[in-house]
């Protein structure tokens, strides 16, 4: 594997991994949401409509419960910071593309072009292998051209996804999915909860 490539795949996790950020930044501010209007609409309910529960104090408490946990995930998300670090990630591969191109050209010093390298992956976090499997998914997707039958390789890539790699991502998937369903719906189940219980 050369450096040329390796600078060009990081390059590629990288955009994966502004991706995953910029994703979970939009996720974590429409769950805020969610739970900020259901948190005001229970009260409302509680207060107004369901006036004559039988148990209105458990409901108030694990409605009070429910605005604290708001408070803490809305300070645990803004000390993941997903925006600030997408923006880093962002510098970086752009950065990347620049060396990227510069080690393409006639003249080029192979032990500068690492050094550079290495100091533009010490400007971010690193990827995550998900964002790599990713973006090795992607690529040998999206590049145009035919699959060798003796490599497995697509013109122009030096590498491509093994079933592992698929069967990873698609684990990912699944598990991001019943984690914000899961979170999505605890507002509901929590109603539900309390109206049984009344």
């Amino acid at each position: 594997m050369s450096l040329l490539d390796s600078v060009w795949w990081t390059r590629k996790a990288r955009i994966q991994a502004e991706k995953r950020l910029l994703s979970n930044a939009f996720q974590a501010q429409v769950l805020l949401l969610w739970y900020s209007f259901s948190s005001a609409a229970s009260a409302i309910y509680y207060l107004k409509i369901s006036e004559g529960n039988s148990n209105p104090a458990l409901a108030g408490i694990a409605w009070v419960v429910f605005s604290v946990l708001i408070l803490c995930v809305s300070g645990f998300i803004s000390g993941l910071s997903f925006k600030e670090r997408a923006g880093l990630i962002k510098e970086c591969y752009e950065t990347l593309n620049i060396l990227y191109q510069k080690s393409k050209g006639p003249h080029i010093n192979a032990e500068e072009i690492s050094t550079e390298y290495n100091q533009i992956l010490g400007v971010c976090e690193n990827h995550t292998d998900r964002d790599y499997y990713m973006a090795l998914c992607v690529e040998h997707v999206t590049t145009p051209g035919d699959v060798d039958k003796s490599t497995g390789l697509k013109n122009g890539l030096d590498r491509c996804p093994t079933w592992y790699h698929w069967i990873a991502l698609a684990y990912w998937f699944v598990r991001r999915q019943l984690m914000f369903m899961a979170l999505y719906l605890l507002p509901i189940i929590i109603f539900v909860v309390m109206e049984f219980y009344k």
